[in-house]
């Protein structure tokens, strides 16, 4: 099994052994770690391509790198690979809104069960229109970035007639929620009046799914929603769906005090590990977990300070060797 970081079990086996046991032959390795000299020498070949062994003069042949130096590196890769992905993905964003504009003038798309909404009157109008006939499931995920106050004050007639057909909602929303007292409170009533709410660090996307029929996915530009696709097939639908019950999974209950995790860290700490892992700077995770950027510098600083870090890489190397993250965190 290959993690994100490209390392598969047997290669990180074999890494690890050679850390605790330096000199030892290729033989040596192979009788400690249950596996044919055969398949040590393939995890060499891997480890080498990803640098984390260099040719040595000890018995095997090779000489691991200081697994902080190693794993430093390796994230520093991907995290390049992340920052060309997120260029791509940014373009595709903006490609996203021009078509939306186009589709808004031109009504409803070719595409059967599929629309494309442009303006935040048309994308409310039709979340407001599924609300009135959803019967049995309100899910919602986000906003997944801070918003204007006029944005989240239009959302508040859905609302209203959600509780007034008793229709059961579950929500997720950002952790940050959780240091504005007025938010908390109106999220209290909502649970006070039957629905459900639960928090995470940060979240993928912004979604509404009525009866897992229907989704909505607004778009937002400049904190206001500039438009959304809004669809019934199926197969989109249950996309969303099996989302959303991972998200809820994961997700801290609103009323539950936010707990500590692996290695001691925060949910919040460790959250913010893994957007640095990703390659996010300081002033992306902050949007992201819609904290402010002064708070994002003190974790840092905290964090820097708990694992005696030099460097932003070596932080996160440390983190991950560890356990305070994952190599399954950074993806």
């Amino acid at each position: 099994m290959r993690t994100s970081l490209g390392i598969d079990s047997v290669a990180r086996s074999v890494y690890i052994a050679m850390v605790d046991r330096p000199g030892a032959k290729v033989s040596e390795l192979a009788e400690y770690l249950e596996e044919t000299e055969e398949t040590v020498r393939e995890g060499l070949e891997r480890l080498s391509a990803l640098l984390l062994v260099v040719p040595g003069d000890s018995a095997s042949g090779w000489r691991p790198v200081d697994p902080e130096v190693g794993l430093a590196a390796m994230l520093a890769r991907q995290q390049d690979e992340l920052a060309r992905h997120r260029l791509q993905v940014e373009g595709s964003r903006l490609e996203v809104t021009r078509l939306l504009s186009e589709r808004g003038r031109r009504g409803r798309a070719s595409v059967p069960d599929v629309e494309w909404l442009a303006g935040a009157d048309a994308v409310w109008q039709r979340i407001t229109s599924l609300a009135e006939e959803c019967a049995n499931e309100w899910l919602t995920v986000g906003p997944a970035e801070r918003l204007d106050a006029a944005v989240l004050d239009a959302g508040r007639p859905v609302d209203e007639v959600l509780r007034r057909r008793g229709t059961p909602a579950r929500s997720i929303v950002l952790e940050s929620v959780r240091n504005d007292p007025g938010a908390t409170e109106r999220l209290r009533r909502a649970e006070e009046c039957g629905g459900a709410v639960r928090t995470l660090p940060s979240l993928p996307v912004w979604m509404i799914l009525s009866d897992r029929r229907h989704v909505v996915v607004p778009v937002v530009g400049g904190h206001s929603v500039v438009g959304a696709m809004a669809c019934g097939v199926e197969s989109v639908t249950e996309a969303f769906a099996t989302l959303f019950a991972r998200l809820w999974k994961e997700a801290l209950p609103l009323a539950e005090a936010r707990p500590r995790t692996r290695g001691n860290l925060s949910l919040q700490e460790q959250h913010v590990l893994r957007l640095w892992a990703q390659g996010l700077t300081d002033a992306a995770a902050a949007r992201r977990m819609d904290v402010s950027l002064r708070t994002v510098r003190r974790l840092s600083e905290k964090l820097t300070d708990r694992f005696g870090a030099q460097s932003r890489f070596q932080l996160g190397a440390l983190a991950l060797a560890s356990g305070g993250i994952r190599a399954e965190d950074v993806a």
